[in-house]
């Protein structure tokens, strides 16, 4: 059978409203089929409310922020503030006997002599020390070059503590050129040694250089030699000055018990000659017949006699010119 145009268009169109008439059943009928297959438990149906209801409270509950922490209360400890603390001061050390070397009234260290020259090293000593020395305190070599046969000379008088004294020794110089030097120290009654610096122990020296000088010059010191003329059987110890009259400064030696003569060597200058004898408390000078001390000049490598201490005299000479 031939299917027309106008047949198909005919079946299509029946089609169309059988469709038409079947949708207001099936949208009546749906609702009934749902309702019947999904019907809920009414039990899990609260629970389910419940457990969405604290999810919900859970989610939307404001977060709690942790209270700070309780300060712990620190004790409060006073700590000392550590105070500057003075070190302690050590106490010098002060010894009975003690000698300050002050300064080299003759020959400074490094003097240049001829071969076997004879010259007189004076030096000016402090007593630093507590104890009073006495003339029977000595000088005495202690090591180095001796330069000549003195050991040992007694202090020329009394030294209190603070006081200052001129000590003097006669020396030769050695016959052959070179440096020398000859080192010296006090020593007590008890015969203990002592010197200078902070412990008591440094000598004091004298220091020469010897050489044959090709060219003459004049010495720097001259001898000067006298009498002694105490008046009486003997001549009492002694000390021997020795007076710059121009700076002053004064040179002293010792003299021994019944010494009636003396010869020493002193720098060139113009100088007053007097000895004092402490026992006795009596003053022997070099004077004019008027009773006043008379100057006289020394001059390097001449000797100046005569210059006799004959006019003694409980009180100090006054100078004549």
């Amino acid at each position: 059978m031939k299917l027309t145009t106008n047949t198909i268009l005919i079946i299509f169109g029946i089609l169309a409203l059988c469709v038409l008439a079947l949708y207001p059943i099936s949208v009546f009928a749906m609702p009934l089929l749902q309702a019947e297959q999904t019907q809920p438990d009414p039990q899990a149906t609260v629970q389910a409310m419940v457990t969405q209801t604290m999810i919900a409270m859970t989610l939307n509950a404001p977060t709690q922020t942790p209270p700070p922490p309780t300060a712990t209360a620190v004790p409060v400890t006073n700590t000392p503030v550590p105070t500057s603390t003075a070190l302690p001061t050590a106490t010098p050390v002060i010894y009975c006997d003690w000698m300050a070397f002050i300064k080299d009234v003759t020959i400074p260290d490094g003097t240049t002599l001829r071969p076997g020259e004879t010259f007189t090293k004076t030096w000016r000593i402090k007593n630093r020390g507590t104890c009073t020395w006495t003339p029977d305190y000595t000088l005495v070599f202690n090591s180095g070059d001796q330069l000549g046969s003195t050991t040992s000379i007694r202090l020329p008088a009394y030294v209190a503590p603070g006081q200052t004294i001129d000590v003097s020794i006669a020396f030769t110089a050695p016959t052959v050129e070179g440096s020398f030097r000859g080192y010296w120290m006090l020593r007590n009654t008890s015969g203990a040694l002592f010197g200078s610096g902070d412990k008591a122990n440094a000598p004091i020296y004298v220091d020469i250089r010897v050489k044959k000088q090709v060219v003459t010059e004049v010495p720097p010191h001259g001898t000067v030699g006298g009498n002694l003329c105490y008046p009486s059987e003997f001549n009492p110890p002694m000390t021997l000055y020795f007076e710059n009259a121009v700076t002053g400064e004064r040179i002293q030696f010792s003299i021994v018990e019944n010494q009636n003569t003396y010869s020493v060597l002193l720098p060139n200058g113009r100088y007053y000659a007097y000895a004092w004898a402490p026992g006795y408390n009596l003053e022997g000078a070099y004077t004019h017949t008027n009773g006043l001390m008379k100057s006289f000049l020394v001059e390097g490598g001449l000797t100046t006699p005569f210059i006799n201490l004959c006019d003694w005299s409980p009180n100090p000479h006054a100078k004549g010119e």
